[in-house]
């Protein structure tokens, strides 16, 4: 790929910046000239900009009465705004610059991997030893093929392997601290920050903590993880409710509303909003599906405590009634 992330990140959170200032109230002609010379120096800085326009379009369809002190007031600690304008330029600046939530929008995170999966998608390949990866939302992966072994480096995310033995090659997964090594034929491995979870759904997999120099195997139907810097497993697991996602559902089983959501979102292009603390004590279940938010959302909005508010179809703010 030509264009390199972190560089392209910054025109982002440039052209932010210009799209709240030339969409407010207190712009100049001198500001106009410096913004007309800031598109001309690099075509990436109008292909930016574009981007963040094509949002800001989406506002102005929208019924902007959605930005009154409800959302403002709750999410960034704002007064009520003095104007849409100012609303929007308030909403954009925080949430896509001062959150870091551009990249998310415009879909550049993992360009520079191998295999890489976007929020709201999900993707299978056939590598070339016959093997048969599927990538969750928001996953990278580099793939590796020696002579000596087929390396798979989870850099972010989840994935599952239908994986072709070869005890003269072994198939490995890497990750920060940990490898998985195939001994059988399907799992999942997912890294979340530098912890790694790992569940067997066929055969075996042997899991090692490498700074401790130590490993386990889990069978058919048990989970192993690395977690807090702990090698803990092998201990029962249901295949059927971990892997539920390659069938797009997500199965929740008395589980906290934000953990739902932390899980729910990176399926999805837009934006959640919601108070973490302040959910972690309403518990759900049930069967939510991960290729229509839309449908999820209305599920968690019949909690008889939960209310729901959509903006512009991206941010989705869930709070207590």
């Amino acid at each position: 790929m030509s264009v390199q992330y972190p560089d392209y990140k910054s025109k982002l959170e440039q052209a932010a910046n210009w799209c709240v200032l030339l969409n407010s109230d207190n712009f100049t002609d001198a500001d106009i000239q410096a913004h007309s010379q800031w598109l001309k120096a690099d075509p990436e800085n109008q292909k930016a900009y574009s981007e963040l326009q094509a949002l800001w379009r989406e506002f102005d369809s929208t019924d902007n009465s959605h930005f009154d002190s409800k959302i403002l007031n709750r999410v960034l600690d704002k007064d009520k705004p003095k104007s849409n304008h100012f609303a929007k330029s308030v909403v954009l600046s925080a949430l896509f610059v001062g959150f870091g939530l551009i990249a998310s929008h415009v879909g550049l995170t993992g360009i520079s991997s191998d295999y890489y999966t976007l929020k709201g998608e999900q993707k299978t390949v056939e590598l070339k030893d016959g093997s048969i990866l599927t990538l969750n939302a928001q996953t990278q992966v580099d793939i590796e093929f020696s002579s000596k072994q087929r390396l798979i480096k989870l850099n972010q995310g989840e994935i599952h392997l239908v994986a072709k033995t070869n005890s003269s090659w072994p198939l490995v997964v890497e990750t920060d601290k940990a490898t998985a090594t195939a001994l059988g034929t399907q799992f999942t491995v997912k890294r979340h920050e530098q912890d790694t979870f790992v569940v067997v759904s066929e055969s075996k997999v042997e899991l090692c903590y490498l700074p401790a120099q130590k490993c386990v195997v889990g069978k058919e139907g048990q989970a192993m993880s690395v977690a807090n810097s702990h090698l803990i497993g092998p201990t029962a697991a249901n295949p059927d409710i971990e892997l539920a996602w390659l069938n797009n559902r997500l199965v929740a089983n008395n589980m906290s509303l934000a953990r739902l959501l932390s899980l729910l979102e990176p399926h999805y292009q837009g934006v959640f909003i919601y108070n973490q603390s302040a959910l972690e004590h309403i518990r759900v279940s049930g069967v939510y599906p991960t290729d229509n938010i839309a449908m999820a959302l209305q599920m968690i909005a019949s909690e008889p405590a939960v209310t729901h508010t959509s903006v512009a179809n991206y941010f989705e703010y869930i709070s207590l009634k």
